[in-house]
């Protein structure tokens, strides 16, 4: 780190600053070790050098290690961004949810009662893309997917999507309004209008949420996690609150405000935790507000109660309701004393309730409420186990005797009558063991019993040392063990005949495995002739094992792929053909190529390298060959069969326009690469009222869906990228002219110039008046930005679909673009938190200031290139 000349103090710090070394932590690590720096004289550094050296390389490794952890760090939430985009949720969804999951993976547990519904995973945030059935109280709203399937005489199915008026248009041509209606009454309404054009009887008709709409939700006070959150429209405020981690230790759960607009509710998990149908109540509107306010009485519970926890109470709520939050006492709780121990004026003073006197006794916040358990052992009993056949505890009562406890446990036979041994407890509380004898001349059966006698009564087997017989294999009774009988003389004929006889694959022989009681390491291995099992004695302990034939034979298969209906591998015989082994496959596909049947074969030449030899097969339509590279073809083990395709062989694929081409429907595939500029050709071209800007793609191949395209752009120039091949089952529709634009009013001062009747469901609807910026647009017609509107975020989704958002360049920004049948979008400014005079008069550490913005630089960077790849 120093050159060999002495090094001055100036010299010391500028090679720590170069090399990014904190002088202060590296002082505190020498002097650890005993090193102060400032207290040495120069030629001291020069001899401890290599000490300081090897702490300076220690801490730079520790820093590059932080620096590639945070960078680990940023490139998973990236990945779990991207990948939560592919599985189908919005990228504010996303990046919310990846924000979320990163803090509530590090929530603490916490033992308040209702905090485990948010933190338990038992309610869960769902995408607006997800299968979710909302229930019928779900609001409808501009946004919403409904999805339409009708069985019977009539059969259809179509998607409806509510438009920005809050109507949506069957297919018959009716407009209905479902705005703010709730779904079951929306169902019965659209029901009534489909019968007028479809035939279908009860239960023939599905209506149900496609894709909900996705709102912003803004949550704050004390939760987890403070800020805006992107949902979907049928989470309700409990999913929310999930999103936000919960109330954290100070918030309340019992007096929750969910602000919709003007509508205020009161949100109480405890009566949430009683009633969850409740649920359905507290749908959340765009832009609605959670706040949660701090817990204002919160006690502890704990002792004989179902559930020991801390409980929040509201104003007037008692010992009682405390009790029946927590699932009521437990069968042995005491509630004539239960113990509260309460903070009064700097001291600490308990009190004992009777539940039964004092059902209301108001309690305190900071209570703790201890209800006593009842600890009460049984020791009026004797028991008995061993050998008889019901061994257990007794009743005691005075005068009962040994033999009146055995008399009732009845001895098996097999017992040890001569000896048993009693447990006795002596009454300073030790133990010790009585000899007795249970013989029916004995006196000790006369013995009288004391409370917590214990009898054992031996079993003479117990004594005996009895090997069994194991035998396994090709036996019909497999893995059977067999207790060697006590006079011995078992042969082996007569345990295979026990074992249900050999079956009709088992080898001439059989395998035994010899063990000697007096010595369980030694092993002896014996092969047997089955002729000979009649006069071979077993011996304890043996394990017998009769081998199947196949056990020593090697199996060989031959394997078929390609244009068969069962391709797979198949068990060879010489007697196996080409025709048996093509039928054993469900013979060729349609699409077969009779002429290119291609045989991969292993050449096995005794002590010889492999080789894999090729040849090519031509059959006929009753799988004869007809040529052949491989003259007098046969299978043989290990051949690998492979049948071709046909070359070019497809069936006929087709697309679908709809919209304002001159014949919409159905048309094939029928050349190669064919565009959308051919399509709209094939279909007689535009109709004059065609709006192509509008038009949209969407591709049911791999589950892709909505395409952003650029129809205007192809049909002027059929070379350019957005002109996409089409796929089958392609849907192409080209919508009617549009005139109009729509400005959401949401943080715009539209509501300060605007009567109500002009601002249609929040929207304001306005005639093009030019390819303007969006910025050009909400100041012209919107009154421009109200003061909570986050102007970054001002976005312009085009009729097509693709939505363009306002891009930045140091102090510049540039506003996307209107065209006709645009939507224009503000959002609103993230909620901050405020500075206490404490924070603001802490000093600023500016080097730690510049760690942290580099960090943060490359996380944005991070999501920068990830919304640019998902774009």
């Amino acid at each position: 780190m120093f050159a060999q000349t002495i090094p001055t103090e100036a010299q010391i710090r500028q090679e720590l600053a170069s090399r990014d070394i904190d002088q202060e932590e590296l002082n505190r690590r020498l002097l650890a070790e005993g090193i102060n720096l400032s207290a040495v004289s120069p030629e001291e550094i020069l001899r401890l050098r290599p000490r300081v050296e090897a702490i300076v390389a220690e801490m730079e490794a520790e820093k590059n290690a932080a620096e590639k952890a945070a960078q680990e760090a940023a490139a998973k939430s990236a990945a779990e961004i991207s990948e939560a985009v592919e599985d189908g949720a919005s990228v504010e969804e996303a990046i919310s949810e990846v924000t979320t999951e990163a803090v509530n993976e590090v929530l603490p547990p916490s033992n308040i009662y209702g905090h485990d519904l948010f933190r338990g995973k038992s309610i869960e945030v769902f995408r607006a893309t997800d299968n979710v059935v909302p229930p019928d109280s779900y609001p409808l709203k501009p946004g919403d997917e409904i999805a339409i399937s009708i069985f019977g005489a009539s059969q259809s199915d179509f998607i409806l999507t509510v438009n920005d008026n809050g109507f949506i248009r069957l297919p018959s041509g009716w407009r209905i309004p479902v705005a703010g209606i709730p779904l079951g009454e929306a169902r019965l309404l659209i029901a009534n209008r489909l019968k007028q054009n479809f035939t279908f009887r009860d239960g023939q008709l599905n209506i149900r949420i496609q894709a909900a709409r996705t709102i912003n939700v803004n949550i704050f006070g004390e939760v987890e996690n403070n800020g805006s959150f992107t949902l979907s429209s049928v989470n309700t405020a409990f999913n929310a609150l999930v999103a936000a981690g919960g109330p954290n230790e100070k918030g309340t759960v019992r007096n929750i405000q969910l602000i919709n607009g003007k509508d205020r509710k009161e949100i109480d998990v405890y009566e949430f935790l009683k009633s969850p149908t409740q649920e359905s109540d507290f749908f959340l509107s765009n832009n609605a507000t959670i706040y949660v306010p701090a817990a204002k009485k919160v006690v502890s519970l704990q002792g004989g109660v179902e559930r020991p926890l801390r409980y929040e109470l509201k104003e007037g709520e008692t010992l009682s309701d405390l009790l029946s939050f927590a699932g009521g006492t437990t069968t042995r709780a005491e509630t004539n004393s239960i113990r509260i121990t309460r903070y009064v004026d700097s001291q600490l003073e308990l009190l004992t309730v009777d539940l039964s006197k004092q059902p209301d006794f108001a309690l305190k916040n900071d209570d703790l409420v201890s209800v006593p358990v009842i600890e009460n052992p049984i020791e009026n009993f004797v028991s008995v186990e061993g050998a008889v056949f019901l061994p257990g505890k007794y009743p005691f009562t005075e005068g009962v005797t040994l033999g009146d406890l055995v008399e009732q446990a009845r001895v098996r036979p097999g017992a040890r009558r001569d000896v048993g041994f009693l447990m006795r407890r002596n009454p300073d509380g030790t133990k010790r063991l009585l000899r007795v004898d249970l013989g029916a001349a004995a006196g000790a059966m006369d013995m009288l019993l004391s409370k917590g006698d214990a009898l054992s009564i031996l079993t003479q087997t117990r004594f005996i040392d009895q090997g069994n017989i194991l035998i396994s294999g090709a036996v019909r009774d497999e893995e059977l063990d067999i207790p060697f009988p006590l006079d011995g003389g078992l042969t082996l004929e007569e345990a295979i005949l026990l074992a249900g006889g050999t079956k009709a694959n088992a080898r001439n022989e059989a395998s035994i495995i010899r063990t000697p009681l007096n010595n369980q390491e030694e092993r002896e291995y014996l092969r047997i002739p089955l002729a000979d099992a009649a006069t071979l004695q077993l011996a304890p302990g043996d394990q017998i094992t009769i081998y199947n034939q196949e056990r020593f034979a090697e199996p060989f298969m031959v394997k078929i792929s390609g244009a068969v209906r069962e391709a797979g591998q198949y068990r060879y015989d010489p007697s196996l053909g080409l025709a048996d082994l093509l039928t054993l496959a469900g013979g060729l596909k349609l699409q077969a190529a009779r002429n290119k049947i291609d045989v991969f074969r292993l050449q096995i030449t005794q002590n010889e390298p492999t080789q894999t030899l090729t040849a090519t097969l031509e059959i006929d339509d009753n799988y004869n060959i007809i040529s052949s590279s491989a003259p007098n073809f046969e299978l043989r083990p290990f051949d690998i069969l492979v049948v071709r395709q046909a070359p070019e062989f497809e069936l006929i694929q087709t697309v679908f326009v709809d919209g304002e081409v001159r014949y919409p429907g159905e048309y094939a595939l029928d050349g190669d690469n064919l565009k959308l500029t051919d399509l709209v050709k094939k279909a007689g071209g535009l109709t004059r009222e065609a709006f192509p800007p509008g038009s949209t793609l969407y591709r049911e191949q791999d589950g892709i869906g909505n395409v952003v395209i650029h129809l205007d752009d192809a049909m002027k120039n059929p070379a350019v990228v957005t002109n996409v091949t089409l796929k089958e089952g392609d849907i192409l529709t080209i919508p009617k002219a549009r005139d109009l634009v729509s400005i959401r009013t949401a943080n715009t001062s539209a509501r300060e110039i605007y009567v109500d009747s002009i601002l249609a469901d929040q929207n304001i609807n306005v005639a093009f008046d030019g390819k303007e910026s969006a910025r050009w647009y909400i100041e012209n017609y919107a009154a421009g930005y109200s003061d909570n509107a986050w102007k970054r975020t001002t976005t312009v989704q085009y009729p097509n679909g693709e939505i363009k958002s306002t891009k930045r360049f140091l102090f510049f920004k540039n506003y996307p673009e209107v065209r006709p049948g645009s939507i224009v979008t503000v959002g609103a400014k993230p909620p901050r938190k405020k500075r206490t005079d404490k924070e603001e008069r802490t000093p600023v550490d500016w080097g730690k200031v510049a760690k942290e913005t580099v960090g943060a630089v490359t996380s944005v960077l991070t999501l920068i290139l990830l919304l640019d790849r998902v774009n």
